[in-house]
């Protein structure tokens, strides 16, 4: 992708660049006089935000490279700056600086770099579960979910009902009852097949 620094502007206004993540983008400078020594800087030419300082046409830092392209003293000469394999945190500011004869000339833009949307993955609902206490759970059928550095693991029953914990103990209160009401009538069965006591008849030989 290739721009001029000046298409864009508007008067004064500093040209802004769009571009995506992992693409490249290429943004043309311009000066009035040559140069003899180029620099690319990131919001100020200080320290660390000098990304590249050369006197060579052509210069490389990483993924940020410059071309300069001097014509005759009628046209503007050109730094052509490239980046590739955009991220977004090569969003901002830029300055194209040029040491000339005639003094510290600049021309500047901006870029703005959007990430690519086919890396947002949407995050699984997880709700709660339920599990019969004779279920194990073994790792092999547990599902992964990936969220940052951590995994959750969910088990493979159905998600929890208050209507089912209801009715697990409407059935444990009938058996109970139905148990009780059962040993209650075989007791009362027993006691009327045993009958009175027999009486015991005494012979006196005299």
């Amino acid at each position: 992708m290739f721009f001029s620094s000046s298409a864009l502007q508007d008067g004064e206004t500093v040209g802004t660049y769009r571009g995506k993540e992992g693409g490249s983008i290429t943004v043309r400078c311009e000066f009035g006089y040559y140069g003899e020594k180029r620099f690319l800087c990131k919001e100020t030419c200080e320290g660390k935000n000098i990304l590249i300082e050369t006197i060579k046409d052509r210069d490389q830092r990483g993924r940020v490279s410059i071309r300069y392209e001097g014509r005759n003293i009628f046209l503007y000469d050109f730094l052509h700056v490239s980046i590739t394999d955009l991220k977004p945190s090569d969003s901002g500011r830029y300055l194209c600086r040029s040491d000339t004869w005639k003094g510290i000339l600049y021309d500047h833009f901006n870029l703005v770099v959007t990430e690519d949307s086919s890396k947002w993955t949407p995050r699984p609902f997880i709700g709660s579960t339920f599990l019969f206490p004779s279920e194990t759970i073994k790792p092999s059928e547990n599902k992964a979910t990936a969220s940052g550095s951590s995994s959750v693991y969910v088990g493979r029953c159905c998600p929890a009902d208050p209507l089912v914990y209801v009715g697990l103990v409407l059935v444990v209160l009938i058996v109970l009852l139905a148990a009780a009401l059962l040993i209650f009538f075989q007791r009362k069965n027993f006691g009327h097949q045993k009958g009175p006591p027999e009486e015991t008849e005494y012979v006196n030989f005299s």
